[in-house]
């Protein structure tokens, strides 16, 4: 590579370093490069001079630039030989349009980078495209299409190591379960989140982190946990100037007070987050749950009248809000092709979930079906006495956790041996052994489990527990191993 080439690349992957941090600076440096990228009629260096202005541009809300600059690109793009750089230019526009409001636009291209990160193996921009994906259908109220498509990107993630990517992903799943009212979950998956992006430099994520843990605690009604983390997304918002957050947590310590009967301190929160959310421009999104709120409030302390000029506030807000969304989609051209783009969205989800999401029929010769691995069972049964089988059984409520469990099992079968997902929690080894052979086949088994790297896959939980049983005092169905006294289950009875 010529010297010249090889300073402007040096040069360029420094602004990529900058570009989060102070993206005002990073569009300045970054027309200069552009300006002598072209000089040296050097297309590769223009057009990633043009993606960095791009995002730039989007960083500080310069909408129309970004989408000039990711246009400019996809013109050089368009007179090489490769598409080394389509698939980000196709997601900066997705990401253009979709903060324009124009969703169905967006999503035509975020299937479109989709498709081609797949083709050009960059994995970044493929998760980014699944995230964008998965907003869309939230923002267009299809929840589980939503939560599979952004659990999906948490695996792709997580598969590839990619840990800022996965923790992004996990706040967005996150948001999709709340919608979901599946509380409970939501915190396991906002752990993993808060701990890969414990030291991140972009600390709102993290305090989004918290707000949403603090609502998932809320649903739950666990008030002083909610508590602790409303305090620390407030810490976070406050250090790092973020109003949004900031207002949003101000609303779930209000709805925390009014729970704990503290009605006056409730109503003074609320009106904390409408002076924070006045500020702001397009603040519709966060004026209605605060009116709402106010409404709850003043009902409770019987000042009906203020209760209904709050709802009125509420009703006029919120009716703002969809007057707002139905213009800005009547101008989105491809509205029309809504389900052709749902119908190809989901072929190319369902084409990366084949090769990400886990499926023993591919690769493991052992593992059958359950229904085959009861009759198996019982046939072996039938031999009373003279039987030479055992029974390894493997929980852990968490299902993750099993489908690993099912690979750590099948390294070890012989030929003779089966293994079947008994249901999302347990894992089934018929072992073609008895006695002594069995106990040490159950004793490395054991130590795998105990030794493996569950946290490399984002699991935090303790690990799994081995059990193993005599063949003929074990349970004929799944509902008599599950009605198995506790200690049996799951203590490691070894017979």
């Amino acid at each position: 590579m010529d010297k010249s080439l090889y300073l402007l690349e040096i040069e360029i992957e420094q602004l990529k370093q900058r570009l989060e941090i102070s993206p005002e600076d990073v569009l300045c440096d970054a027309e200069q490069l552009l300006t002598r990228s072209k000089q040296i009629h050097y297309p590769e260096g223009a057009i990633q001079c043009l993606l960095i202005m791009s995002r730039s541009s989007l960083q500080v809300t310069r909408h129309d630039r970004s989408l000039h600059y990711a246009n400019e690109a996809l013109e050089i793009q368009n007179s090489l030989d490769n598409d080394r750089y389509l698939p980000e230019i196709l997601h900066l526009h997705a990401m253009n349009y979709w903060e324009d409001g124009k969703y169905y636009t967006a999503q035509q291209h975020w299937i479109n980078a989709l498709e081609q990160s797949t083709l050009e193996e960059q994995i970044e921009i493929l998760i980014a495209s699944l995230l964008g994906l998965g907003n869309i259908w939230r923002s267009t109220n299809e929840h589980h299409l939503a939560c599979d498509t952004h659990q999906l990107a948490v695996k792709v993630a997580n598969s590839t190591r990619i840990a800022w990517l996965e923790g992004r992903a996990r706040i967005l799943w996150a948001w999709d379960l709340y919608l979901l009212e599946n509380y409970a979950e939501m915190l396991t998956v906002l752990d993993v989140a808060m701990e890969l992006l414990e030291n991140h430099h972009n600390q709102q994520w993290l305090a989004e982190a918290w707000d949403f843990q603090a609502l998932a605690l809320l649903g739950l009604e666990r008030l002083e946990e909610a508590e602790n983390a409303i305090m620390k997304a407030i810490h976070l918002a406050q250090k790092h100037h973020l109003i949004w957050i900031q207002s949003h947590a101000y609303i779930s310590r209000s709805r925390l007070e009014f729970m704990r009967k503290n009605i006056d301190k409730a109503t003074t929160l609320l009106l904390q987050a409408e002076q924070l959310v006045e500020k702001q421009d397009d603040n519709h999104e966060l004026l209605s749950p605060i009116y709402y709120q106010q409404s709850i409030i003043a009902e409770q302390k019987k000042e009906f009248k203020h209760a209904l000029t709050a709802f009125k506030k509420y009703r006029d807000c919120s009716v703002n809000q969809l007057k707002s969304q139905i213009t800005r989609e009547s101008k989105d051209k491809v509205q029309s092709q809504k389900k052709l783009l749902d119908q190809r969205a989901k072929k190319l989800i369902n084409r990366i979930r084949s090769q990400y999401e886990y499926d023993p029929e591919k690769h493991l010769s052992n593992v059958v079906s359950e229904t085959h691995w009861w009759e198996q069972l019982i046939l072996y049964k039938t031999a009373l006495t003279y039987s030479n089988h055992s029974v390894i059984i493997i929980y852990h409520e968490v299902p993750e956790y099993i489908d690993i469990c099912t690979e750590l099992a099948h390294s070890l079968c012989s030929k003779q041996d089966l293994v079947a997902r008994l249901s999302s929690e347990r894992l089934g080894l018929l072992l073609s052994d008895k006695d002594e052979i069995a106990q040490n086949i159950f004793n490395v088994l054991q130590k795998m489990i105990e030794i493996y790297p569950w946290e490399r896959k984002g699991l935090q939980d303790f690990p799994p527990q081995a059990t193993l049983h005599d063949i003929l005092s074990f349970p004929f169905t799944l509902d008599q191993l599950i009605q198995l006294p506790s200690e049996e289950q799951h203590a490691g009875l070894t017979e």
